[in-house]
């Protein structure tokens, strides 16, 4: 059996690292893929170096409308027997396709999962691939709650391979969603397969540092995108069991977004407050350097925020302060 593959590739602003991207699918072992691009409205050349690869691919251009709607245009156009939603700017090994798909043939009930490692500076040599607990073959409940319980889980959409059947029940993308669209539609995915197949060697580049990225958006807007993305999430797993435990595992998640929130939109923080206290409170504490936390200590984290931001734009940047 040889089935097609069809790699949904959302593109804005991407030219400066989107040729190294397609190249990476472009060198896959695995032959019966389509990949399928959606130029979402760059102002930059991303566009033209499609263009250039017009024989090796499928290109869909349309105005800026972000990138669920995007993705979800891609997969209109899919007509692969398996799904592959890819980030513009990661890159992936040359057999990941081939890996993933031996994995999850003739169960149609699964998703495969796969590695990932996080590199900076446009060094992909330099990933570092960090074993996680969820690196397994596991139930998708047990997945999901073993992710969430890890300080800085990862639930992006490119980890899966998808029987189309799957997503055709559990539907595509939220349209909207942007900032952490990732976690309400892998949330929704994981709820309707019956398994996850871990598929090791089969490795996503994942680059970090771009500020161009959906990833590195900071605007209330993109916040108040990550909460509504964050409440859908949770209500799908506490209908699936609403235990204190996957209650705490919310809170802490929603405890995340107020550290980066604050102090720059208030009004969001105290909603979000709000609901963590609903789910019975967070016992997570804010991250950073020996200075931060020592202040933290003293003071609480909040005013060691304002120190720090204080410090920042005063031109003082010690490593000790950094979050």
């Amino acid at each position: 059996m040889n089935p097609k593959v069809s790699i949904i590739i959302p593109v804005y602003n991407a030219a400066q690292y989107l040729e190294e991207t397609l190249q990476s699918l472009f060198h896959q072992t695995y032959s019966n893929i389509e990949i399928i691009t959606v130029n979402d409205g760059s102002t930059d050349n991303s566009l033209s170096i499609l263009k250039k690869f017009s024989n090796k691919l499928i290109i869909i251009n349309q105005r800026n409308q972000g990138q669920c709607i995007a993705s979800n245009k891609g997969l209109k156009a899919a007509t692969g027997e398996y799904i592959k939603f890819f980030d513009a700017d990661d890159i992936m090994n040359s057999e990941h396709i081939e890996l993933q798909v031996k994995k999850i043939i003739g169960r149609e009930n699964a998703i495969a999962s796969c590695e990932w490692g996080r590199f900076y500076n446009d060094k992909p040599e330099s990933a570092k691939f960090i074993r996680e607990d969820v690196w397994q073959d596991m139930p998708p409940f047990n997945w999901i709650k073993t992710a969430l319980s890890q300080r800085h889980d990862m639930m992006g959409a490119w980890l899966w391979l998808i029987p189309r059947t799957i997503i055709e029940k559990s539907g595509g993308w939220n349209e909207r969603l942007s900032l952490n669209n990732d976690f309400e539609f892998s949330i929704r995915l994981l709820l309707t397969c019956k398994e996850v197949l871990f598929t090791p060697g089969a490795k996503i580049f994942y680059r970090s540092g771009n500020t161009n990225s959906l990833a590195a958006t900071k605007s209330r807007a993109a916040f108040k995108a990550a909460l509504l993305s964050t409440e859908l999430g949770c209500r799908l797993l506490l209908v699936e069991n609403n235990s204190k435990d996957i209650k705490k595992l919310c809170a802490n998640r929603y405890q995340e977004w107020v550290f980066r929130m604050y102090p720059f939109y208030p009004e969001l923080v105290k909603e979000t407050e709000k609901r963590i206290k609903e789910l019975g409170g967070s016992s997570l504490r804010m991250e950073g350097g020996k200075v931060f936390l020592f202040l933290s200590t003293i003071f609480g984290w909040k005013i060691a925020k304002h120190i720090q931001i204080f410090s920042y734009k005063s031109g003082y940047k010690p490593a000790s302060l950094k979050l």
